[in-house]
């Protein structure tokens, strides 16, 4: 095996396989679990302040209402959905650096003496150095960045609106059909980002200094040819990881009882599995969610009996 000791194998489990085996894994452990956490908590608290700031801040300029009333008490809803989604997005765009820090952080392995980056602050400057300074932002990285901070809060928050003014389904006189359909529509809105998410981690790890430095060793084995962006990222992974690559053949019988073996389609071939890693995860932690919700509404109709 050419594998690099520092480096995992190939992992198709469970979510608790996969944590079994980096735990146990002799240059990871039970630390690496928590790689790049602070990096993502000065994102988050930077985002918490910055987003509904900025998004108040529209709504005050255009006059329209404050951005603490819900979308679906709302006559006119298109206006505060444009500034939400435009201060996502600006907040987004502004603190991916960030993002793109943390993912580098965690893929990378935790082996000392192979260890690329040794935190945030060296990982930007690391990144600046050796890519240029408009590697933090652009690249192989803006589009997918503008995709994922537009479409994350738009989908999220049309859920609520479809449920009460397409479905026509009240929280409070159907609170289990409500949930069923926020179920319904959720695993829709994970369907929709899972693959954006996908693609722009890969992108991410790409490295394409201008001035070579240290080898970027990662935790995971990765594609040794860079993508050249989005649409060649998707098509890469659904022929290269969806499943089986080659074509089967199928024996066929004429009238005249000639057999002869023919290729199936390429679709037949090609799978998308490849773009939905973690999806099982997150259908577990949904239905959890949609229990816990069914079994509280549950004792809130038995205590109102």
């Amino acid at each position: 095996d050419s594998r690099p000791a520092f480096q995992l194998p190939p992992l198709e489990g469970s979510f608790w396989q996969v944590t079994k085996e980096l735990v146990r894994h002799p240059t990871e452990g039970w630390i690496s679990l928590w790689k790049g956490q602070y990096t993502n908590w000065v994102y988050s608290m930077l985002h918490l302040f910055a987003q509904p700031t900025l998004e108040a801040t529209l709504n005050d300029t255009f006059d329209l209402y404050d951005d603490t009333i819900p979308l679906v008490h709302l006559d006119r809803v298109g206006p505060n959905i444009a500034t939400m989604v435009t201060s996502h997005l600006v907040v987004g765009f502004i603190l991916s650096p960030l993002e793109l820090v943390r993912t580098r952080l965690i893929v990378q392995t935790s082996d000392p003496k192979q260890r690329k980056y040794t935190g945030l602050l060296n990982c930007i400057s690391t990144i600046i150095s050796e890519e240029g300074f408009s590697a933090l932002w652009g690249g192989v990285n803006f589009v997918p960045t503008i995709l994922y901070h537009t479409l994350t809060p738009l989908l999220t928050n049309s859920i609520p609106l479809i449920i009460d003014r397409v479905f026509h389904i009240s929280s409070m006189d159907s609170p289990f059909l409500y949930s069923l359909a926020e179920l319904g529509l959720d695993t829709l809105d994970l369907l929709i980002r899972l693959p954006i998410e996908t693609v722009r981690r890969r992108l991410q790890i790409q490295i394409q200094a201008k001035i070579p430095g240290k080898r970027y060793e990662t935790v995971v084995e990765t594609r040794k040819r860079p993508y050249a962006g989005v649409i060649d990222c998707v098509y890469r992974i659904i022929q290269e990881e969806g499943g089986q690559r080659r074509r089967r053949l199928k024996k066929h019988t004429s009238e005249d009882g000639e057999t002869k073996e023919i290729k199936t389609p390429w679709y037949g071939t090609w799978s998308v599995r490849g773009l939905y890693t973690g999806l099982g995860t997150h259908l577990t932690s949904s239905l959890a969610m949609f229990a816990v919700g069914a079994v509280t509404n549950l004792q809130d109709d038995s205590d109102d009996w």
